[in-house]
C-alpha cells in the first residue's frame, strides 16, 4: 500500500487502524491493545502540529524525540520505564509501516540508536504486617449488614489476587462454578486463561475464601460472575482499582493499586524458596527469566540462612 497522501495526520490514521487489526490477531490482552492504541494516537495529535510542514515520509529519529520530550515536560509520571514502553510501541508500529509500504520507505533504522536503559527496581509488595492488617479489616467488613454481598465479592476479589497472583483481567470473568474444590489438597483450583490465550491452573488456599464463595453462592447462585456489579455489568479495570485501594486505605495500609497483590504473592513464595520455575508456572509468565528479573532478587533471609548452612 502506499506509504502516504502528503497529510501526516490523514495517513497516520489510516496505517494506525491497519496495525491494531493487526497486532489484535496476535491474541493480546485488551489492556494491552488499549496502551498501544493511547500512544499511537497521541502520537498522532503530536503530529497534527506539522502537518503542514512534514509527511508521512518526513518522519525521524528528531521528530519521534520531539514526541518524547512533548510527553516527558507535560506529563508529571513519565519515567525511563514509560519512555522505553513508548519506543517499543512506536518501534512496531513502524516496523509495521516498512514490511507494508510499497514505496520501501524503511522506518526501522531511525530506532538503532534510539535505546534508553531502565534501571530493573523490585515490584513493590505488601508486607506481612500489611497482609495482617488487611485481613484484620476484612473480618470487620464482612460483620457488617450494609451491602453484605457486595462487601464479601470485595473481600473474595482481593484473596483471590492476593493468594492466586493472578492478574486483573485474568479474573473479570470468572464465576463462583469456576472455583473447584480440591479435598485432598485444601485448594480451590482454577482454570486461568491468561496472555496469549494460554491457560494454566491457579490455586488458593481453601480456608482463605470459602466463607466468601458460600456466602456468595447463597446469595446470587453458582453462575454469577464475581466481578459483578448491582446492575450485572462487569466492572471495569479503573473501578476495581478504586475499590481495592480503598480497602487499603481504610485498613490503614498506605499502598494503592491492583498489580501489587500479584507482587506480594509472588514475593512470598520466593521468600518461601519456591522453585522459581514453579512461581513462573503460577504466574503464567512465558519464561523463567521474566521471573528471576522482576522476583528472584533481594531474598536477605535466604542469603543469610545459605551462610549459616555452609
Amino acid at each position: 500500500m502506499t506509504l502516504g497522501s502528503g497529510n501526516i495526520v490523514v495517513d497516520l490514521k489510516k496505517w494506525l487502524v491497519l496495525y491494531l487489526q493487526e497486532v489484535s490477531n496476535k491474541n493480546l490482552s485488551p489492556r494491552t491493545l488499549e496502551i498501544y492504541k493511547g500512544i499511537l494516537e497521541g502520537f498522532i495529535e503530536y503530529s497534527r502540529g506539522y502537518q503542514d510542514e512534514a509527511g508521512i515520509e518526513d518522519i525521524n529519529r528528531l521528530f519521534l524525540n520531539g514526541y518524547l520530550a512533548d510527553k516527558e515536560n507535560n506529563s508529571k509520571n513519565f519515567s525511563a520505564s514509560s519512555k522505553k514502553l513508548y519506543v517499543t510501541v512506536l518501534k512496531t508500529f513502524f516496523s509495521f509501516l516498512t514490511e507494508n509500504n510499497s514505496n520501501n520507505h524503511d522506518f526501522e533504522k531511525i530506532f538503532k540508536k534510539m535505546k534508553i536503559k531502565v534501571e530493573q527496581k523490585e515490584k513493590p509488595s505488601l508486607s506481612e504486617d500489611e497482609i495482617t492488617k488487611i485481613l484484620n479489616f476484612f473480618e470487620k467488613e464482612k460483620k457488617s449488614s450494609i451491602n453484605r454481598l457486595i462487601k464479601y465479592r470485595n473481600v473474595l476479589l482481593c484473596k483471590v489476587l492476593l493468594y492466586g497472583g493472578l492478574r486483573v483481567s485474568e479474573l473479570l470473568t470468572f464465576r463462583i462454578c469456576d472455583f473447584k474444590f480440591d479435598p485432598e489438597n485444601n485448594v480451590y483450583g482454577m482454570l486461568v486463561t491468561g496472555k496469549g490465550a494460554k491457560q494454566r491452573f491457579a490455586y488458593v488456599p481453601a480456608e482463605m475464601i470459602a466463607e466468601e464463595l458460600e456466602v456468595l453462592r447463597e446469595g446470587k447462585g453458582e453462575a454469577w460472575g464475581i466481578c459483578t456489579t448491582r446492575n450485572g455489568t462487569v466492572i471495569n479495570r479503573s473501578n476495581l482499582w478504586t475499590i481495592i485501594s480503598g480497602m487499603f486505605r481504610r485498613a490503614g495500609v498506605d499502598q494503592r493499586g491492583l498489580h501489587i497483590l500479584r507482587h506480594t504473592f509472588a514475593r512470598r513464595l520466593v521468600n518461601n524458596n519456591v522453585n522459581l520455575k514453579t512461581i513462573s508456572e503460577l504466574l503464567g509468565h512465558a519464561d523463567v527469566s521474566i521471573t528471576a528479573k522482576f522476583y528472584a532478587k533481594s531474598n536477605e533471609g535466604a542469603k543469610r540462612a545459605a551462610v549459616r548452612s555452609v
